[in-house]
């Protein structure tokens, strides 16, 4: 069946996709100016000699495209990221390490975007023009037009330092045992921060998707039925506009490891998205590449999952999945 083809289709072009992605990223890092030895080279303790030396044992005095043919060696045939140019420990172990807290933050965030979004769209479809309308246009303007950086920002400084009712960052608090109390006051502010610009976008499409199925002819007819409001709006109405929405959704999931990013880094959450940001900040190459891989392949994988939904809740939304 066509469907069947259009999934190994989609399967065969992860690794080219990763592989064109990873030798972008490795050559604009070894591009730009600086490095790993030029964040050692001001020390006056360093020499010249120690600077070629150290070029030596991490392979960066040969030519770009041979450093690239035995960093891709190194990762796609033997599964290993390397060590860290910064800390000497492997990549692999570092991503590990960090990878359950990103998990844990964009899971919970697009539970949190999910779940509201299509409560209120669907509110504000019922209330067309009403309050409920009104005040969820506001909050979709604002949601879709501030940066997540300045919401966080903000939010740390009502809740956190005007308030005093929640913690400004972190995972836990440094020296005392974790507690299940504590580890979730620490993931309020950057999940409900991350989670805000989805929910705006997800409600939208909610509203829109209920405005057009209950203008639908079915609709009417089981109106004309007699069945009651209740059953004629979740029985029919939302059965039937929920299921492009879901599918769309799940296409913007990897948007979450962008925002992801910003938020760990402003909230200091110990995910990938802060050692991301740190590996910038040192030049480690190692570590960088590393998780653009890893991200990539998540990102991969979820667009994988989108278009399958796609296909199941409309194949006509692609022409090479219609059945023979």
């Amino acid at each position: 069946m066509r469907e069947k083809r259009f999934v190994l289709n989609r399967i065969a072009r992860v690794v080219p996709l990763v592989v064109i992605i990873s030798i972008i990223t490795f050559s604009l890092l070894h591009l730009a100016p600086g490095g790993p030895v030029g964040v050692i080279s001001h020390n006056p303790k360093i020499t010249g000699d120690d600077l070629d030396r150290i070029r030596d044992i991490y392979g960066l005095n040969r030519t770009l495209p041979v450093q690239y043919l035995c960093w891709f060696r190194q990762v796609f045939l033997r599964f290993d990221f390397g060590a860290s140019y910064a800390s000497g420990r492997p990549v692999s172990e570092m991503i590990a390490e960090r990878l359950p807290a990103t998990l844990e933050l964009m899971g919970l965030a697009f539970i949190v975007a999910l779940v509201a979004g299509i409560g209120l769209g669907v509110a504000s479809a019922l209330d067309r023009g009403g309050t409920v309308d009104q005040l969820l246009s506001l909050v979709s303007t604002a949601g879709m037009s501030m940066p997540v950086f300045w919401i966080g920002l903000m939010a740390i400084a009502l809740f956190s330092l005007k308030l005093g009712i929640l913690p400004a960052g972190g995972r836990g608090v440094v020296g005392e045992s974790a507690s299940f109390t504590v580890h979730v006051k620490h993931l309020v502010l950057p999940v409900l921060v991350l989670a805000f610009g989805y929910l705006a976008s997800f409600s939208r499409y909610m509203k829109a998707g209920m405005d057009e199925a209950i203008r639908g002819e079915y609709i009417r007819t089981a109106r004309a039925k007699g069945l009651r409001e209740r059953v004629v709006i979740f029985k029919h109405a939302f059965r039937n506009a929920v299921l492009p929405v879901i599918t769309i959704v799940a296409m913007q999931i990897p948007t979450l490891f962008t925002g992801a990013v910003i938020t760990e880094t402003v909230f200091s959450w110990p995910g990938m998205g802060r050692l991301f940001y740190e590996g910038l900040q040192r030049h480690d190459y190692t570590r960088i590449l590393g998780i653009v891989v890893i991200s990539s392949l998540l990102i991969i994988l979820f667009n994988f999952v989108g278009d399958i939904l796609s296909i199941l809740a409309d194949p006509r939304m692609y022409p090479q999945a219609e059945p023979d």
